[in-house]
């Protein structure tokens, strides 16, 4: 039954999206249209034009995308507050005791994908750029001396004191109070047994051993991926994934016009040290020859993450986009050595990022999240488009 009530509810949810389908359809269409009834009233009479004309106007403005989609967002969000606890109710019974209601958990992701998917984000910042600002001081001026506190007896050890002085005064049971268990023969073979078995389970070759280990690291360790993100979380309580691409799509044009424009400046503030070091080859290396690449960028793909994995420890990233740019060297008087001038090539960045281990405080107080710094890059030209 609650099964059923769950499916109607989801069902429902037809309405109010299309009501804000209609709506979006009703932005994008052409002020010039007029309901049939307008028609007709501005064909009788001139008061019947003069209303269509205010009511024309007053109708819902294009003028842009940011505002169509906005309205959109807001008729459906009109829907949605109204269905969501008519779906929450219903799919209530077949949720389990204390868990959130399935057909709730959906819509709710579904608003927040057409949220994010719509309206355009505004907070959006570097994740690759260091921060050059005032940081907080770090230095402690308080008191730095130990002091040994006496901890205070909590009533049950009370009683078991004065029960322990009080036996402690016959043999048998003052023998029995000060025995250690560790120091019995049977413990001690006993560990010796155990030891042995443990020697001969890692060290055999047996195929149901490693399957049984295979089992447990998958069970207790996760994959790598998995792991890669419990140490994100960990560094990062607030990461997501969704604005981590779009922070490093900000960075990709800042960072490749740098590369062709060898500016090592720019450059330090997003790469690590040992990619710097073989920039400053590549470049002397060009600049010995008086050659320069042509830094025009015409165009820059969407980010898409390949691996996420752990290296040294680290949480590490490997993201790739793609630049559709004029791939050709010029020498220092602007002829073209090698390439083509009128040739658009797509060029595929590779981008290693590797998270840092603390969060910057500024002076003002404000937290920023660890750094993902560029530690690798690669590039191929790939594909000529003219």
């Amino acid at each position: 039954m609650a099964s059923a009530q769950t499916q109607r509810a989801l069902l429902a949810l037809a309405q109010p999206l299309g009501v804000a389908l209609g709506s979006s359809r009703a932005i994008w269409t052409s002020r010039s249209v007029l309901s049939e009834p307008q028609k007709s009233e501005a064909s009788t009479s001139a008061a019947g034009q003069q209303q269509s004309q205010q009511q024309e106007q007053a109708g819902p403005s294009a003028s842009s995308s940011e505002q169509q989609a906005q309205n959109f967002y807001n008729n459906f969000k009109a829907g949605f507050e109204d269905l969501k606890n008519k779906a929450g109710a219903a799919a209530g019974a077949g949720a389990g005791s204390g868990g959130e209601p399935a057909a709730k958990r959906l819509l709710q992701t579904l608003a927040q994908d057409l949220r994010e998917t719509l309206l355009p984000a505004q907070d959006i910042t570097s994740a690759t750029r260091a921060y050059t600002g005032p940081v907080a001081s770090a230095t402690y001026d308080g008191p730095t001396a130990l002091v040994l506190a006496k901890q205070q007896a909590t009533g049950w050890q009370k009683v078991w004191n004065s029960v322990s002085e009080k036996l402690g005064t016959i043999p048998g049971v003052s023998k029995l109070l000060n025995l250690k268990v560790t120091d019995t023969n049977a413990y001690k073979k006993g560990q010796e047994l155990v030891e042995d078995l443990k020697d001969k389970y890692e060290t055999s070759d047996h195929p149901m051993v490693h399957k049984v280990e295979e089992l447990k690291s998958s069970m207790f360790t996760g994959s790598e991926a998995s792991r890669a993100m419990r140490e994100i979380r960990v560094r990062d309580q607030a990461f997501d994934m969704n604005r981590f691409v779009q922070s490093v799509k900000l960075d990709a044009p800042v960072v490749v016009k740098a590369f062709l424009k060898h500016d090592l400046e720019t450059l330090s503030q997003h790469c690590g040290p040992e990619l710097m070091e073989r920039f400053a080859g590549i470049f002397k290396h060009f600049n010995e020859q008086g050659l320069f690449e042509d830094p025009s960028i015409l165009f820059i793909g969407d980010v898409e993450i390949v691996e996420v994995r752990l290296m040294d420890d680290d949480p590490f990233i490997i993201a790739q986009f793609h630049c559709q740019q004029l791939k050709c060297t010029r020498d220092k008087f602007g002829n073209v050595v090698d390439g083509d001038a009128n040739t658009i090539q797509r060029v595929y960045y590779f981008w290693g990022l590797q998270q840092e281990r603390t969060p910057v405080v500024t002076a003002e107080g404000k937290v920023l999240p660890p750094r993902w710094v560029i530690k690798d890059m690669m590039w191929q030209s790939m594909l000529a488009l003219v």
